[in-house]
C-alpha cells in the first residue's frame, strides 16, 4: 500500500475545488512495456516544460516497486494571460512537484500521485493516474489503459474559482501532450502500433473490440470518487 502524506486537513483553507476525471487513454502496448517506459519518459519532444527530474527514493521488493521523484516544471503558461496586478500566481515560473508511484506486481497496476510542493499557500494541484492492462485475462494481447484524475484548489479570495478554471484549462491542454510524450517513448523502444492494427493482428473478438471502444468513452470516476483523492490511503 502506498501512503501519501496529504491529509484532508491540509485543504482546510480551501472551501472549494475543481475536480476533473479524464476518459480512459488506451496504449497499444503491454503493461510491462508501458511501466518500463514510464520511468524513463523524460525527455521527450512533448515535455519541453520539464526543467529537471530527480529520483529521490526507490524501494524494490518482491511485491512492488515504489519510486519518489522530484520533477520541476515551468509555471502554468495560461496564467500569464491574467494581469499581474490581479494575482501573485502570475509570477510563478517554476513549479516543483513530487511524484510518488507504486508498481504492484500482484494486481498489475501502476498508481502515480503528483502534487506541487511549493506555493501551497496559493494553490494545490493533485493528480492521480492509474495504469492497468486492458485485458488482464490475456497475457498475449499488448494493450494498457490509463485513468487520470485531478483536483485543483486556489486560495485567492473571490477570484479563486476563476483561477481554478484557468488552471484546469491548462491542465486539460497538457494531458494531450503528456499522452503523446509517453507514446513517443514507447514507439522509440517498441515500434509504432495502433489499436486497429492490434485488433486485426490478434483477431480480437467483437466483444473485445467493443470493450476497447467503451474504454475510450467511459468516464469511470465520479466527482465523489475523485474527491477521495484527498487524504485516502491509495493502494494499487
Amino acid at each position: 500500500t502506498l501512503r501519501y502524506s496529504t491529509r484532508s486537513h491540509y485543504l482546510a483553507p480551501y472551501a472549494r475545488m475543481k475536480i476533473w476525471s479524464s476518459n480512459f487513454s488506451i496504449f497499444p502496448y503491454s503493461f510491462d512495456e508501458l511501466v518500463s517506459t514510464f520511468w524513463d519518459r523524460y525527455p521527450n519532444s512533448h515535455a519541453t516544460h520539464i526543467i529537471s527530474e530527480d529520483v529521490l527514493e526507490r524501494e524494490i521488493t518482491p511485491d512492488y516497486i515504489r519510486t519518489t521523484k522530484l520533477i520541476v516544471k515551468q509555471g502554468n503558461s495560461i496564467m500569464k494571460r491574467i494581469p499581474s496586478w490581479l494575482s501573485s500566481m502570475t509570477k510563478i515560473r517554476q513549479v516543483p512537484t513530487l511524484e510518488e508511484s507504486v508498481y504492484d506486481r500482484h494486481t498489475h497496476t501502476l498508481t502515480t500521485y503528483t502534487r506541487n510542493v511549493a506555493n501551497g499557500d496559493l494553490f494545490q494541484m493533485h493528480e492521480r493516474c492509474i495504469y492497468r492492462p486492458v485485458f488482464p485475462e490475456s497475457k498475449t494481447i499488448p494493450a494498457s489503459r490509463l485513468l487520470r484524475s485531478v483536483y485543483i484548489s486556489v486560495n485567492s479570495g473571490k477570484m479563486s474559482s476563476v483561477y481554478e478554471n484557468v488552471m484546469l484549462l491548462g491542465f486539460k491542454k497538457s494531458v494531450t501532450g503528456t499522452f503523446k510524450g509517453l507514446t513517443e517513448k514507447l514507439e522509440e523502444r517498441y515500434g509504432m502500433r495502433s489499436l486497429n492494427t492490434l485488433a486485426d493482428k490478434h483477431k480480437l473478438s467483437q466483444k473485445f473490440r467493443e470493450k476497447l471502444e467503451k474504454l475510450k468513452e467511459f468516464k469511470e470516476a465520479s466527482t465523489e470518487q475523485a474527491t477521495n483523492l484527498v487524504g485516502e490511503k491509495m493502494g494499487a
